[in-house]
């Protein structure tokens, strides 16, 4: 017969387990279901609605697209900078006066 402890162990990883694989289960559940419920209610949407959805969506990517284009445009003249200052010569930066 096992010792007390090996058994407390078995039976604590058992019960670990059956609540992982529940869990997971149960989220896996629902997320089906909530998939399930939106496709439902975009097909019951109104032509109107679909198309109230869709001018927020573009709205929404036209403002990401104007941020990117503003990051990327400062990217540029940050690396534009760099080139520049590497190209002039800055001796300052480098150790022993650029020697």
């Amino acid at each position: 017969m096992p010792p007390p402890n090996v058994k407390r162990l078995v039976l604590t990883a058992a019960v670990v387990s059956i609540t992982i694989t529940g869990t997971l289960y149960g989220a896996g559940l629902k997320t089906n279901q909530e998939i399930a419920e939106t496709a439902k209610q975009r097909q019951e949407s109104t032509f109107d609605e679909q198309i109230k959805a869709l001018r927020g969506m573009r709205s929404n990517l036209t403002a990401r697209r104007g941020i990117l284009e503003n990051q990327i445009r400062d990217l540029d003249a940050k690396m534009l900078e760099k080139q520049q200052k590497g190209i002039g010569g800055d001796d300052q930066n480098k150790p022993n006066g650029g020697r």
